[in-house]
């Protein structure tokens, strides 16, 4: 989710939390780096970085360290350590002598290194920090500074996507990776050589979880440029004492001093120089210039610092308001520990104006980095890592502006944001206080290329957001935690509509995620994609992209109108390939042309294409994927009758062969390719069931009907209100077999009952299509039974019971009441216990019949039946062994035993793999 743009407005859904270990260390003025070799070629996509970044899971662990991964698309939408990680992977240390080793293969010395890792949390919140030792060439050399106090909000108990909550007692934990740099102590690490984070017994967090370490030989200080005003000449203090997640004890506020200088480069029109340290910015108040050049040392060696009192009650403007200005190498940093005001965070730099030009900016643990509209402008090799909210957003609001054209964002490094990574966000009004609205201009032009977006771990790694005429090409985009890796539509009911914007060249790997729930897609078009399905989206180009391992859809369309998606690559999909409104991304209209695209690694039971739409008027040719499935039963095997059919096992084949659906909803994503209609079941036996009912909507189920015959057909079903005339079962020509089926009520969504009707069927396999004539109601399975019944007389029917113990409303006095669907149930986890019939008098008896209710899944209790003549000494008539009652030999035990008189007859339940306690429906006995 986006924040709603507008003078520092934030969206309430898109607050969140990002970083944890950052602290910056300045080597000694003798120690200066030398300057390095050419930098690198630019990659064929994403940005061209003088450093290189080595993933843990590529290096070699010691000691019994271990690599964590995702294995598999989230099935919460909470997250984990593995999904926010780059790489969804990453080297976890717990023991002593535990190690992550690399070998320095750039052909270069490393001098400077950029941990991307994670402590624990403090018991009470808050964060704590320890060390991590380096190691070179198997020889220690320095320890590392970690903390944990910017990272570890959580999400349990209301706080769903929030990141003020820093109570661990609330659970579901996000933002666990943190970033922390520092020169290396004594000579650089030359080519060739191995280095390696260990933890050692001076380490004193409990674990240490390594993601990534970049590294780098950086150029020695920059001069300070002729005719330039330091602000130290202004008196601005410089603080070398690494910070660490926090300010450092007894630093300078430089606030005054630093806006003093700026007041005086603009009057005498003069370049600003940041020196190499730390430069402090206390309190609530930013700094503001128009005009200038603000330039440091070197990212590496400069560093504004900005200090907030914690909690915080003012509202936050950027570090830096700057109007037509260019700002150059320097680092922002600041102690937040949250993404809005209590926590202390402000964005970095708000940028407006004509011309303006930011590169070589390092910023972290602000809320934006840039926020930026006007003409002209160009955010370009800058590196953003741990933001709490967007890293670089281009606007047409920021700053009281209501223009953002022309502008660029290339060559830029983000990575772990609590927001997009990267947004074109062309806002169309914002409501005043008064009620009044204020327009803008919608956005033009915009261009962002060869940018590289990693694991944003709270929005989208590059989001289009309304406007006209932009380019967004060459960008790599990888490791969404939780939303769509890259979209092009309209944020939200005041966004500007999209008008055209063309995507090529990308690669998105790894994206899409399970924020709400929702399974979104890696790359995604349409309106809709942060919950409003309003506005029009047109004439999108998206070509030449390559996207690889989605963690659900490939590529997904909500309505949208003239996009034209052309010889793409869709590879490895966690779901289908290319889909016409996947899951909570509705497309009741809309026109594309599909032609040229390649899918391929599809999973079983997944499309290559899927179109869930009715009205979303799709043109293919020249593609190159698998045709689609035919037909057929879900798993390959007709579900056996009698026996029991789940719900979320209809057909394979798609929407209007095998189902047919008026919207695609579900949250059961792991579980059916297609996505469709699918919710975690409370039932007994869990699962999932169908859920989203509505008229019009049928299923279709293949099955094998052992005989001919009349069947009854127990509907596990979940009501809130009674439904009349809910649904009806047909066969292969459309004949209706049941008449319209009357549902009862439930009370809830998730609160299960049978509704029991009859149905008769041929011998063989068949074709069953199960209508939805009335929406209002879940169905977990159908159960189907034949309807014979056991010679002779049932000798238990309407007689008196006897129990050890019963749970709840399950009694004994169900197991002869003559209703299948009601049972005796034992108090659980209490072995054994035993459930009793009272005959009256004596009688003959040779075969005890148990059921359980027909619906339910097969299990095996272990049980013995014995008869007394008095209700008190027993004997055993069949010994104690395990009998299964399976659904598709009708959830039935029989027990025969050489005729005896008894009056009473006991069965003793002593195990039931099924649930932990004894389960009884019918207890009929059986004359001799």
């Amino acid at each position: 989710m986006r924040m709603i743009p507008g003078p520092r407005r934030l969206a309430v859904a898109a607050v969140a939390a990002a970083g944890a270990l950052c602290a910056s260390v300045l080597p000694a003025a003798a120690a200066a780096p030398q300057a390095p070799e050419a930098p690198p070629a630019r990659p064929a996509v994403g940005a061209a970085t003088p450093f290189s970044v080595y993933e843990a899971e590529a290096g070699t662990p010691g000691q019994g360290a271990a690599v964590r991964s995702l294995t598999s698309a989230p099935t919460t939408p909470y997250s984990s350590a593995a999904l926010e990680a780059s790489g969804h992977s990453y080297v976890h240390l717990d023991g002593t002598g535990q190690s992550v080793q690399w070998t320095n293969t750039t052909g270069r010395p490393i001098s400077f290194l950029n941990v991307r890792a994670a402590i624990p949390d403090s018991a009470a919140g808050g964060g704590l920090t320890a060390t991590l030792d380096l190691y070179v060439d198997g020889v220690f050399r320095q320890a590392l500074n970690l903390n944990s106090r910017q990272s570890w909000v959580y999400e349990g108990n209301g706080n769903y996507n929030t990141s003020d909550n820093q109570n661990p007692a609330d659970g579901d934990p996000r933002v666990f990776w943190d970033e922390s740099h520092t020169f290396v102590t004594g000579s650089p690490i030359p080519a060739g050589a191995t280095f390696s984070l260990r933890k050692d017994t001076g380490n004193g967090a409990s674990f240490y979880d390594v993601d990534s370490v970049d590294v780098e030989d950086p150029p020695a200080p920059a001069a300070q440029p002729a005719g330039s005003l330091s602000i130290t000449s202004c008196g601005a203090v410089p603080d070398d004492t690494p910070t660490n997640g926090a300010a450092a004890s007894g630093s300078v506020d430089s606030r005054a001093a630093i806006q003093s200088c700026i007041d005086q480069a603009q009057s005498q029109g003069r370049t600003l120089w940041i020196p190499r340290g730390t430069f402090y910015v206390k309190g609530t108040q930013g700094l503001n210039a128009r005009g200038i050049t603000i330039e440091g040392a070197g990212l590496w060696y400069s560093t504004v610092y900005r200090d907030v009192p914690v909690p915080n009650a003012t509202p936050l403007a950027a570090l830096f308001d700057l109007t037509s200005c260019t700002v150059r190498n320097f680092h922002i940093d600041a102690n937040a520990v949250s993404r809005s005001t209590i926590g202390g965070d402000g964005g970095a730099m708000d940028t407006t104006g004509t011309g303006w030009l930011a590169e070589g900016i390092w910023t972290q643990h602000t809320m934006s980095g840039f926020w930026a509209s006007g003409t002209g402008g160009t955010v370009r090799d800058s590196r953003l890592t741990s933001i709490w909210a967007d890293g670089i957003n281009v606007n047409n609001v920021s700053l009281g502006a209501d223009t953002g054209k022309d502008l660029t964002v290339t060559g830029n490094f983000v990575r772990g944001t609590g927001d997009d990574a990267i947004a074109v966000n062309s806002v169309a009004y914002n409501t005043d206080s008064d009620g009044s609205r204020t327009y803008y201009q919608p956005m033009a032009d915009v261009t962002v290329s060869d940018n590289t977006s990693i694991a944003p771990w709270g929005g989208k790694g590059v989001a289009v957001y309304g406007g006209s005429g932009h380019q967004v090409r060459n960008n790599y985009i990888s490791d969404t935690a939780r939303y769509i890796g890259l979209g092009a539509g309209r944020f939200g009911v005041n966004g500007s509509d999209l008008l055209s914007a063309t995507l090529t060249g990308n690669t998105v790997v790894r994206s899409g995620g399970n924020a709400y729930s929702q399974g979104q897609p890696a790359l995604h078009i349409g309106n809709g994609g942060d919950g409003q399905n309003t506005g029009t989206v047109d004439d999108v180009t998206v070509t030449g992209n390559t996207v690889t391992d989605s963690l659900y859809d490939g590529i997904g369309f909500s309505t949208s109108t003239g996009t034209l998606l052309k010889d793409n690559t869709v590879s490895d999909p966690g779901r289908n390939g290319i889909v016409i409104s996947p899951p909570f991304y509705p497309a009741p209209t809309g026109s594309a042309t599909i032609t040229g695209n390649t899918v391929s690694g599809l999973s079983a039971g997944a499309s290559a294409y899927v179109d869930n739409s009715t009205g979303f008027a799709a043109t293919l040719s020249g593609n190159h994927w698998p045709p689609p499935a035919p037909e057929g039963p879900f798993g390959g095997t007709p579900a056996a009758v009698p026996g029991t059919v789940q719900a979320e096992d209809y057909d394979t084949g798609g929407q209007g062969v095998a189902y047919n659906v008026t919207s695609v909803n579900g949250n059961a994503n792991s579980y059916r390719a297609d996505g469709v209609d699918l919710d975690d079941t409370a039932d007994t036996g869990g699962g999932h069931n169908l859920g989203w009912t509505g008229g019009g909507q049928w299923f279709r189920y293949t099955v094998d009907v052992a005989a001919a015959g009349t069947y009854t057909l127990g509907l596990r079903i979940a009501a809130p209100s009674a439904v009349t005339g809910a649904l009806h079962l047909a066969d292969a020509s459309g004949a209706d077999l049941t008449g319209p089926v009357d549902l009862p009520a439930t009370g809830d969504w998730q609160s299960w009952a049978t509704a029991d009707t009859r149905v008769t069927l041929p011998a063989g396999r068949q074709t069953l299509t199960l209508f939805q004539d009335t929406g209002g109601w879940n169905i977990n399975h159908l159960a189907f039974a034949a309807q014979d019944a056991p010679a002779g007389t049932d000798l238990a029917a309407g007689r008196p019971t006897g129990e050890s113990s019963h749970t709840d409303v399950y009694p004994s006095s169900n197991v002869t009441d003559g209703d299948r669907a009601t049972y005796w149930e034992s108090a659980g986890n209490a072995f054994p216990q035993w459930v009793q019939v009272d005959l009256g008098a004596a009688r003959s008896a040779s075969r005890v019949v148990l059921r359980l209710p027909a619906g339910w899944g097969a299990r095996t209790q272990t049980l013995s039946l014995s008869g007394s003549t008095d209700g008190t000494a027993f004997t055993t008539l069949k010994s104690s062994a395990a009998h299964t009652f399976d659904p598709a030999t009708g959830n039935t035990v029989t027990l025969t035993f050489p005729a005896a008189t008894r009056r009473y007859f006991r069965v003793t339940v002593t195990a039931n793999d099924g649930w932990p306690a004894g389960q009884v429906s019918d207890f009929q006995v059986w004359d001799s």
